[in-house]
């Protein structure tokens, strides 16, 4: 199957599989670790601390670069994926953590399985997202946590990557802040977040206490990955 191909009958937009093995080399360079270093100030600032047991689910794990992070914030995570490739690759990159093949729209656990029910990256190649995210609402236990990471429709640099037919982006569904906000809205308040790397004249974080108080943070959301919580 051709890189950029959807995979038959399943949820997927995208075929990952054979960008499996290469899937991290963006992460080694400087450009992408600024932008990772500031997608997971974000998610720290949204996502608390896991407590002793706190399980959380990684849907579209991909290689297990976020299950990791997750694993590090103090949970104990499963992560699932569509293509088997990705999976092989997680079990390398994060044996800390649990992987299984399964379809984000047809998760294979029971009700309230979860204390955070996570997504990073995975939405915007999925064909049904709400179908999605329902299902993580229903793993979710009542009183969890919705964590929600999606490519930004509105940012620079992902306009340019549309712009320029640049796969996967190309396959993509891309949602802008307002488009996600109203997707998780059902589901309870919506905080969001988009930092853009580097050093930015006038960009300010409020502290954590503060953030936690606000329904959406109203800051610039114009970072390449909007990242949203709700408290369910």
């Amino acid at each position: 199957m051709a890189a950029g191909s959807t995979i038959p009958g399943s949820s997927c937009l995208f075929d990952f599989g054979p960008l499996a093995q290469g899937y991290e080399r963006w992460y080694a360079t400087s450009v992408g670790q600024a932008h990772d270093r500031a997608q997971k100030e974000d998610v720290r600032r949204l996502l608390r601390r896991g407590q002793a047991g706190e399980k959380l689910l990684d849907v579209g794990c991909g290689t297990g670069h976020w299950s990791s992070f997750f694993a590090e914030l103090g949970y104990q995570v499963t992560g699932i994926d569509i293509s088997p490739e990705m999976i092989e690759a997680a079990r390398i990159a994060a044996p800390e953590c649990f992987f299984q093949v399964a379809d984000g729209c047809e998760l294979p656990f029971k009700d309230g399985s979860f204390d955070v029910a996570a997504s990073m990256a995975t939405l915007e190649f999925i064909t049904d997202r709400s179908a999605a995210v329902r299902e993580m609402v229903r793993c979710a236990k009542p009183g969890g946590g919705l964590l929600i990471g999606t490519l930004n429709r509105l940012a620079p640099l992902n306009r340019h990557r549309l712009s320029k037919g640049k796969q996967p982006y190309a396959s993509a569904h891309l949602l802008s802040p307002d488009e996600l906000r109203r997707l998780l809205a059902p589901w309870g308040h919506v905080r969001m977040m988009a930092s853009s790397p580097g050093p930015r004249k006038g960009r300010s974080f409020l502290p954590t206490c503060i953030v936690r108080r606000l329904p959406v943070f109203r800051g610039r959301l114009d970072g390449p990955l909007l990242v949203a919580e709700v408290h369910l």
